[in-house]
């Protein structure tokens, strides 16, 4: 009954056994290992240690057996992995221990090793539901979604046919998964809420959570906050009812990040906070650092990044110490070189994203990779490294393209190719890359990227002189950011609006926004946008006239993009500067700043393997200046 996960008559009759036999240990463990997959924590973990104390006199094979199951219960996945493995190693055609250690690599996010396990299941008992069921749930976690698909269609005939309702309830909330991850949503709630109502038949508290618990991400994705939040709440009392202290923890979380979206990062924080006690209390270590992690993010959405940095360490050391799957610490390690990024500190972000990827691909993550490469890429595009910055985004696409991936990554990631395009003066291409990734977004209907997009075509437009177009493209993308609440994308969209307003002639207007701009910029972190708007503040205030205030402003750009690494930045503000001492009448001093100007321009030239870049319309004035 356990095999076929009929957990509930399972339970009772492992229950009987111990009540026929109070010295039976095996039963005891086999009870708590059902009372564990129905969420019953408190029960699984008493006769859990009820079955080790029995355990003494056993045979060594049976203690260890119950060992490895206690290791389980209790999360220490890793110490469980070892004796499950040497288990395997002795009986190598045991199913139940081949499935048990895939179901263990499968909870620590090792999803190549779960996946190879469960094929050796499969291969020796091709219609054992549960594994085409845990194989199915591992592509799809592992980024496949339509490959699980393949798994969970065959896992749902069988579990038909046998007329286990238990299973087919489970099979079914896994396609709904599936169609979750490929981001369509309408279909996962049909799935989600078919496998809702034989839970409810059969009185699955645990899986009604669970099914509650992924309706309210669907629901809040379709644009239906109020019901999702209704189905979190449930959830969550339904957990805490049952004593299921994983399970408490995990719709915690979900339902913080909920409010993260929703802009309530303080109810956020508070529930976070009361999911690590109550991971301390436990001794759950893996998911403690889970919950420092997500702490941490909470801080970085609110801007405050030296605490983010902190939650974000702690998660990092917990990680290690725990020598957690590579994907955990490298999605810490990703956290914290965006975190390095926002204050300033360009050089460890590299090392951060770079160690990543190294993660990512030691532990065969392509799609991950992928994403810490064009994260990279749009690191190194703000440092003026755009050769560098190209093939990274180049990397990243291909991957995705081999992959092919329809996630919404795609379009995400065709952007940051695109400006990377733009970057470089490609303007062309850019715009192919650009439209694409909005043809995919529409496609997945999932318009999230859109702003960043349209900022990039806008971008695009500026490069190639035709400030009309950027305007219009500018306006769209702030209408959009403001409309989807996205801080970071609302400042930079209002810095673009001036900065083409200044190219456009509206000086006195551009002047008044830009001075504002670059002091709240600066205060959440957008770095780079903020030596930005002093430049072009400056520019707006040398045609003003205000040529000492401006020449101020400028004195400040250079001295930040020197210190962040922004070439093309202090290129401009270099050139900036000399045109506002000739224009002050100390003309003397101004051509030592062409000079340098020309020089950097020249080594950002170098680096990008080609001229396209000088004929830029904010890099061309210092290329084509007779000074320089």
């Amino acid at each position: 009954m356990a095999r076929l996960e009929n957990f509930l008559d399972a339970a009772k009759r492992f229950d009987a056994a111990t009540k026929e036999d109070p010295q039976f240990a095996l039963a005891y463990s086999e009870l708590a290992k059902t009372y564990a997959n129905l969420g019953q924590d408190n029960d699984a973990e008493h006769a859990s240690r009820k079955a080790v104390e029995l355990s003494d006199q056993l045979p060594a094979a049976e203690k260890y057996l119950i060992e490895a199951s206690h290791d389980q219960i209790q999360r220490n996945y890793p110490k469980a992995i070892e004796a499950y493995d040497n288990l395997t190693k002795a009986a190598p055609d045991n199913t139940d221990a081949l499935f048990e250690l895939a179901g263990l690599y499968e909870k620590s996010s090792a999803y190549d090793k779960a996946r190879e396990e469960y094929t050796k299941v499969l291969t020796l008992d091709p219609k054992r539901v549960d594994a085409l069921l845990a194989i199915g749930r591992v592509e799809v976690d592992s980024g496949n979604p339509q490959k699980g698909l393949e798994y969970l269609t065959r896992a749902q005939a069988l579990a038909v046919e046998f007329g286990n309702d238990e299973e087919r309830s489970q099979i079914l909330q896994a396609i709904g998964a599936a169609y979750a991850a490929m981001n369509k949503h309408e279909d996962a709630l049909r799935n989600f809420r078919d496998s809702l109502e034989i839970k409810r038949k059969l009185g699955l508290k645990a899986g009604i959570a669970l099914s509650l618990k992924t309706m309210a991400s669907s629901e809040d994705a379709l644009g239906k906050p109020d019901l999702a939040l209704k189905d979190y709440k449930e959830a969550l009392a339904l957990l805490q009812e049952l004593g299921d202290k994983a399970g408490t923890g995990d719709v915690m979380n979900d339902l913080a990040d909920f409010y993260v979206d929703h802009g309530q990062y303080d109810e956020a924080l508070k529930l976070l906070k009361e999911s690590l006690q109550a991971e301390v209390e436990v001794k759950a270590q893996s998911m403690q650092a889970l919950v420092l992690n997500n702490i941490g993010n909470v801080y970085f959405a609110k801007a405050d990044y030296q605490n983010a940095q902190t939650y974000y360490g702690q998660a990092l050391q917990l990680r290690e110490k725990l020598n957690a799957p590579p994907a955990e610490i490298a999605d810490t390690l990703h956290n914290l070189a965006l975190i390095s990024t926002r204050m300033g500190q360009n050089d460890q972000a590299v090392e951060q994203f770079l160690r990543a990827l190294d993660l990512r691909r030691s532990a065969g993550d392509k799609r991950w990779a992928a994403i810490e490469s064009s994260s990279l890429g749009t690191l190194f595009g703000d440092q003026g490294r755009y050769g560098a910055a190209l093939s990274a985004q180049e990397d990243a696409l291909k991957t995705l393209r081999e992959l092919q991936d329809r996630s919404i990554w795609l379009p995400q990631i065709l952007g940051w190719y695109g400006n990377a395009l733009a970057q470089l003066g490609r303007s062309d291409d850019a715009q192919k890359s650009l439209e694409e990734a909005m043809n995919v977004a529409r496609e997945l209907k999932n318009l999230a990227p859109t702003p960043e997009i349209r900022t990039y075509q806008g971008d695009n437009a500026f490069y190639r002189g035709d400030y009309q177009a950027a305007a219009a493209l500018y306006d769209e993308a702030l209408k959009a950011a403001s409309h989807a609440s996205d801080l970071d994308l609302i400042q930079v969209t209002k810095f673009n609006v001036a900065k083409v307003a200044v190219r456009q002639g509206r000086f006195q207007s551009a002047a008044s926004l830009l001075g504002k701009l670059s002091e709240s910029a600066d205060s959440i972190g957008l770095k780079y946008v903020s030596v930005e708007c002093s430049i072009y503040h400056a520019d707006a205030l040398m045609n003003l006239k205000s040529y000492e205030p401006a020449r101020k402003e400028l004195e400040s750009a250079i001295d930040k993009s020197e210190k962040l690494g922004l070439r093309a930045l202090l290129a401009q503000s270099h050139y900036l500067l000399a045109r506002d001492l000739e224009l002050s009448g100390k003309a003397a001093d101004a051509p030592e700043h062409y000079k340098q100007a020309r020089k950097i321009l020249d080594e950002i030239q170098k680096e990008a393997k080609t001229d396209s870049i000088v004929k830029r319309s904010d890099l061309s004035p210092i290329y084509n200046h007779p000074a320089s």
